[in-house]
């Protein structure tokens, strides 16, 4: 069983303004995503990528095809129990510190208390934040806001990580701890399906790639033979 299973998948905005033509946001797309892999979905601003992200999460129907994630129907609302998503440019609430932020997502995916507090010290030992755990967010430079985010996506220890844009705006430094994160997911056997432009970032930790154009898929292969 693949992790992510999409075929056909299409999706038209309607324009809003008499006259004008819709807009075809995905054509046709079709892929898979096989377990325990880091996937890269690459493509330029615009090419369908945040589109085909929040169809797989439930968050957009499709205007066809199909899709599976996990084996299940993307419709299906007890699969985001085993889904983390860490969106582009997250907005996380500014007066929280590191720990309650943890421990707030934690309450909502339905853990105890005794292991919320333990994951809560994991997760932050992870990610590298143990220092900052009682500083405010709105303190955290966008780095530290990218890795918080990607703890609290993994707090309910998901089978699969979307992320989208994880390494957009980040220094080399910053660029570099969300790679060796991610890396360090898959060697926990997670798969990790992540949407970027950033070619190098692809190049260094993808096992597949799937390149997408216009809400087409024009390619996809492992990294060495694209």
């Amino acid at each position: 069983m693949d992790a992510i299973s999409i075929e056909g998948l299409t999706k038209t905005f309607s324009p809003g303004w008499p006259g004008r033509p819709p807009i075809q946001a995905l054509s046709g797309l079709s892929l898979s995503v096989h377990q325990g892999e880091i996937y890269g979905f690459l493509g330029p601003n615009g090419a369908g990528k945040t589109t085909t992200l929040k169809i797989l999460l439930g968050l957009m129907r499709a205007t066809s095809g199909r899709a599976e994630v996990l084996g299940v129907p993307v419709g299906d609302v007890d699969v985001h129990k085993r889904i983390g998503f860490l969106p582009e440019s997250p907005y996380f609430y500014d007066y929280l510190t590191a720990e309650e932020f943890l421990s707030f997502y934690g309450h909502l995916a339905g853990l105890d208390r005794c292991e919320l507090n333990r994951k809560v010290i994991s997760l932050l030992e992870m990610v590298g934040l143990n220092e900052a755990r009682t500083r405010q967010l709105r303190k955290f430079s966008k780095g530290m806001l990218q890795r918080i985010g990607l703890a609290q996506a993994l707090i309910h220890d998901p089978e699969l990580v979307i992320l989208d844009e994880p390494m957009s705006g980040l220094d080399p430094i910053g660029r570099k701890q969300v790679r060796d994160l991610i890396l360090n997911l898959r060697d926990k056997g997670k798969t990790v399906f992540f949407s970027t432009h950033i070619i190098p970032d692809v190049e260094m930790i993808c096992d597949r790639v799937g390149i997408v154009v216009k809400g087409k898929l024009l390619a996809t292969g492992r990294v060495d033979e694209l």
